[in-house]
């Protein structure tokens, strides 16, 4: 029997050897390729040439923030990608640099592979590269086709290049979206909608068939200021008069009737562009004004620009840069998109602890969400000010609903003119599928101890007695949002009731309302940060924290990893938001909303056409 058994035997040592090797192998193989990492980044350093030029890609979209710590790094360059996308903050930086720097003689746009970014981060780089500009120095801008977004960056440039069969896509922008009401009646599925505030309109995709006219008449006052903010940038970058753009986004259609199709001639005879030449006369063109031959222009690329001109300091003192980047949820555990309080409440008491912090910046981009995750961070910032560390919040492109509770809680809340923020409104959803299980034939039987054992069951119907009870919760949670504003923004309980009402307004409107303290961008709110503390320029250096990560255990960065890039995989980024999907906000929506998460919370689906 034990010789019958023997070969067996053997071909389970063989493979369990055969299994340790590999699994060997492969340790081996990821530790040469992290030490092999670490080697070039701590050994390879960057000179910039003199009479260069700055050559700015962007391969993707821009992002104000994301994590990146080192296992990021090194998992993605596993994955053989570069990261998709620019960060605003790096772009910024590196023009303003290089504006001033000697050794840059122009700046090189490519913007072939860029994918955009919403009003607020193109009218961030839109005005450095106008500052860059304003130093004398020239810039040039290539793409086969100028999307929208390509073009308020292109129109800054001295000489903007396209291709005899490019177009220059303007057309303005609008806030569109599914409705699903219609099919979820088909299905048989009731949603329960409980909400208070006017213009409160996150549910209306799940509620109604079209867009409300409340929210019709607040999209429409924030999206004026977005297209003013666009059709000025454009007119100052290219010397025309804004009413010029809005007749070519208004008339396309007819113009390229008129041209006979030919998009390039009309860009060029409409002042959009200056040259009609492809890549290899854009790279000359770029050569002749370096007086360098075409293969041998000196150039250097933004991450390695940035690089060879980190500046040096040896103060101690730290005004750390903190993340608020994406929807907020309850736990700790971060994901693309996601804010996970506990995590964000963890990152902000280590930073109270840390003697050397002696200010904090939010850098807020989120639409809200979860009004306990919103109060748990709220709660961490107060606690950061009890330890005498001013807080000053930075929106970016979002700031509403839950983002707006928690920012109330700093010292000073800063906003770009198209920031949208405020939406002082809560609401809750309750999904229910008796109607489809009824057309599907099952039943929902059973017995319970009290009536109301069953009163939230996704499976029957919601009694009226609990949606009255439900909707005094959400009232109850609108008053003390209204209250939290009003004493946190001193300004009067009827004014503040009169301001909420669910409404988003843009940041310039929010201003005027008394609802942020100041315009301006990250620059502003670190100044002010330092005024608060007392640090004068040069007595301190700004810390950039990532966004918080999983716990630091490799098959959980392998799993965060792994379902990020099945996501991006699946449901891509869109142009405006990155990371923000409609479908996607729906599931969100549906799985979080309950009466013991209540949210605050504005879904954005915005277009360019």
């Amino acid at each position: 029997m034990r010789l019958l058994l023997l070969p067996f035997i053997w071909l389970g040592r063989a493979l369990h050897w055969l299994r340790m090797g590999i699994l060997n192998l492969l340790t081996l193989a990821i530790l040469l390729f992290i030490i092999i990492f670490l080697a070039y980044k701590l050994l390879y350093h960057v000179t910039v040439p003199d009479d260069a030029t700055l050559l700015i890609a962007p391969h993707g979209a821009l992002f104000y923030s994301r994590s990146e710590s080192w296992q990021s790094r090194v998992l993605n360059h596993l994955d053989g990608q570069k990261p998709a996308g620019v960060s605003v903050r790096q772009m910024v930086q590196a023009i303003d640099r290089a504006s001033t720097d000697a050794r840059i003689h122009l700046l090189e746009l490519n913007l072939s592979d860029f994918s955009g970014g919403s009003i607020t981060q193109l009218d961030t780089v839109a005005r450095a590269l106008q500052r860059f500009r304003a130093h004398g120095k020239p810039i040039y801008a290539y793409a086969p086709n100028y999307s929208q977004d390509a073009y308020l960056l292109a129109a800054q440039a001295d000489h903007i290049y396209m291709p005899k069969l490019g177009a220059v896509l303007v057309t303005g922008f609008s806030t569109r979206g599914l409705y699903f009401k219609g099919l979820l009646d088909k299905l048989g599925i009731t949603v329960y909608s409980l909400r208070q505030g006017k213009y409160k309109s996150a549910m209306e995709p799940i509620t109604l068939t079209h867009m409300s006219k409340p929210a019709q008449v607040e999209n429409a006052a924030w999206l004026k200021v977005w297209w003013n903010t666009y059709r000025q940038n454009v007119a100052k970058g290219r010397g025309l008069k804004a009413t010029k753009i809005s007749y070519y986004a208004n008339h396309l259609p007819e113009l390229l009737v008129h041209y006979q199709g030919n998009a390039a001639e009309l860009a060029l005879k409409q002042g959009l562009i200056t040259h009609i030449g492809d890549a290899h006369a854009f790279r000359r063109a770029v050569a002749a004004a370096l007086k360098q031959p075409p293969r041998r222009i000196k150039t250097v690329g933004l991450h390695a620009y940035l690089a060879a001109t980190k500046p040096s300091t040896t103060a101690d003192a730290k005004i750390a840069v903190v993340p608020i980047d994406g929807m907020l949820v309850t736990g700790d555990t971060p994901l693309p998109g996601i804010v996970a309080a506990q995590a964000t409440v963890n990152q902000l008491n280590r930073v109270r602890h840390d003697a050397s912090v002696k200010a904090v910046v939010l850098q807020v981009n989120s639409p809200g969400g979860d009004v306990n995750a919103a109060q748990a961070i709220r709660a961490a910032i107060i606690r950061l000010r009890k330890a005498h560390k001013p807080v000053v919040v930075s929106m970016g492109t979002l700031g509403t609903s839950g983002a707006y509770w928690l920012s109330t809680a700093a010292d000073r809340i800063y906003a770009h003119p198209t920031t949208l923020t405020a939406d002082i409104g809560v609401f809750a959803l309750f999904p229910n599928y008796a109607g489809l299980l009824k057309k599907l034939g099952i039943h929902y039987s059973g017995v319970a101890t009290t009536r109301n054992a069953n009163a939230l069951s996704p499976f029957s119907p919601m009694g009226k007695n609990v949606q009255k009870a439900l909707q005094a919760v959400v009232d109850n949670t609108y008053a003390d949002f209204v209250k939290l504003v009003a004493n946190a923004r001193h300004i009067p309980i009827k004014k503040a009731e009169h301001d909420a009402q669910g409404r988003a307004w843009s940041g310039l409107d929010a201003y005027h309302l008394g609802l942020v303290n100041a315009l301006g961008g990250m620059p502003q709110a670190i100044q002010e940060a330092a005024k608060l503390t007392k640090l004068s320029k040069g007595k301190y250096q700004v810390q950039y924290l990532p966004q918080p990560t999983p716990s630091n255990t490799l098959p959980q960065w392998l799993n965060t990893w792994s379902l990020a890039s099945l996501r991006d995989t699946i449901l891509g980024e869109s142009s405006a938001f990155p990371g923000v999907i409609p479908l996607e906000q729906i599931r969100l929506l549906l799985h979080e909303a309950h009466p013991y998460a209540l949210m605050a919370y504005l879904p954005l689906s915005l277009q360019d056409h």
